[in-house]
């Protein structure tokens, strides 16, 4: 998945202080908030909130525009102006109480329920509310009234999930949907939370409402995109897992969220990437073909990562030839990727080509001496070679070469297996595990090393293996600061 950030939201637009006159300027929004004589007293008590000296007159005041607002409000026939001066109250309330958001509302002024508590982020985005419906012309005009304390709170849930509090980030996050309901932004930092937690089904819900609010506002496409693909990635994931119905309903999902992203971002290469992926599990043999051969015919524009991603898929999708160039393509840019050797040793073993398996095994074993499965490809090289070959004498010693490393493999010890071997930031980590076939308990060294796109050394390290039991597993992990490293090998471990 692409890694998620936030850019800090800064110091938002607040509403200037003028009354309704100075709307107009904005365009079409025109809001009468001077009539009928209670909204002219409400405005009063407003402005003088606003414009006094006397900090003890401004509770007062407030509490005065509440109650001539509130007090009955049947009798109020204008009902955008009296929700526009609410919204007006509301703000100065919470910028005078900053940091609290419920107060009790007999000390606001409502003269109902005195006894009770009014939460002023909900009572913000009512209000807006109210006036986008009466009014759509004035979105504008009050959406800084969201977004003056929308930000503030997200901000501080941004800096808890960037401090991993994913408690203290996820309160935040749902008060700042208290005050910006329809904001996706909130919903994009749960679902990084989530994701954190393992939380997947809610992760893959706060997606979907991202991408659902986020609509075609230009504003939001970022957030849109990323949820977008990461949700696709999720139902790849569980496509993979799954059988039948549930299968083709989690496949049929991704492959709607990447043709999405892809028309909004055409010719993105994680996305496409990952589309190929859902094509090929969803069996669709022609736009397979078309996915690989757009790839194969411009690998520049894909990382060495991706092109190896896409030459498994293409081989596990019975597509070799494209597999092949996908595969010598990615080389070009990482000749050293364990991984993608192996599945390229592989798919020449399938199609018996020994010219082009020999150097392939030969560069695999040279990075991962201790892999098992590795020596039983080099015998395949071997096998294929015995097969090939009419001079007697040759076949004999191919077929010798052949058993030489089908023992070599039987007996090789310690037992290797890399899981994972990626960057992480501007370190670069190696995974896997350990087994001890022989007869006693054995403590080892790997001589790790790690290469750059020209194989050349950028980092190395001793990691410490043991002791493990005969007959016994164990594993490692060793992540190396290393900015350009993109690939590992280590010694003979003996």
């Amino acid at each position: 998945m692409k890694a998620f950030t936030w850019a800090r939201a800064g110091a938002l637009a607040t509403l200037l202080g003028g009354d309704a006159s100075s709307l107009a300027a904005q365009g079409a929004c025109e809001i009468n908030d001077r009539s009928p004589f209670q909204l002219a007293s409400a405005k009063q008590y407003v402005s003088m909130a606003a414009n006094s000296r006397k900090d003890d007159e401004i509770p007062r005041h407030l509490a005065n525009s509440i109650r001539v607002l509130t007090e009955s409000p049947e009798k109020i026939k204008n009902e955008a102006g009296r929700q526009y001066l609410l919204l007006r109250t509301y703000r100065q309330y919470l910028e005078r109480n900053e940091g609290t958001y419920v107060m009790n509302r007999g000390t606001m002024g409502f003269t109902t329920n005195k006894e009770g508590s009014h939460n002023l982020l909900l009572a913000v985005d009512s209000a807006a509310s109210a006036v986008e419906t009466l009014m759509p012309e004035c979105k504008a005009t009050v959406r800084p009234f969201r977004q003056r304390f929308f930000g503030d709170i997200l901000n501080k849930a941004i800096e808890a999930m960037n401090a991993d509090k994913d408690d203290s980030a996820s309160y935040y996050a749902n008060m700042s949907l208290l005050v910006a309901g329809a904001d996706p932004r909130p919903w994009n930092l749960l679902s990084s939370v989530y994701q954190k937690q393992n939380k997947m089904d809610s992760a893959m819900m706060a997606m979907e409402k991202v991408i659902t609010l986020s609509g075609s506002d230009t504003l939001y496409a970022r957030v849109k995109q990323q949820s977008r693909y990461n949700l696709a990635v999720i139902n790849l994931q569980r496509a993979e897992a799954a059988s039948g119905a549930e299968k083709e309903t989690e496949i049929t999902k991704a492959r709607g969220l990447l043709e999405a992203y892809l028309k909004d971002t055409p010719g993105d290469a994680n996305a496409s990437q990952a589309l190929g992926r859902a094509l090929r599990l969803s069996g669709d043999t022609t736009a397979v073909a078309n996915m690989f051969a757009d790839m194969v015919k411009a690998p520049e524009t894909f990382t060495a990562d991706q092109l190896f991603e896409a030459g498994s898929n293409a081989a596990a999708g019975g597509r070799s030839g494209d597999a092949l160039a996908l595969f010598e393509a990615g080389f070009k840019k990482n000749p050293n990727h364990r991984f993608a050797l192996y599945n390229y040793a592989t798919t020449l073993f399938d199609l018996k080509d020994a010219t082009r398996m020999g150097p392939a095994v030969q560069a695999l074993m040279a990075v991962d001496p201790n892999f098992e499965r590795g020596w039983r490809l080099v015998a395949g090289y071997w096998q294929l070679k015995a097969r090939g070959e009419t001079d007697a004498a040759k076949k004999r010693t191919h077929n010798d070469s052949t058993l030489f490393y089908l023992e070599k493999q039987s007996k090789t010890n310690p037992k290797i297996d890399v899981t994972l071997a990626a960057r992480s930031g501007t370190s670069y980590q190696v995974q896997g595990s350990v087994v001890n076939d022989g007869q006693a308990a054995g403590s080892w060294t790997m001589k790790l090393e790690l290469l750059d796109e020209t194989g050349a050394v950028v980092a190395s390290k001793d990691v410490a293996i043991g002791p493990v039991e005969p007959g016994s597993g164990t594993t490692f992990s060793v992540k190396i600061e290393a900015p350009k490293a993109v690939a590992f090998r280590y010694a003979p471990i003996k």
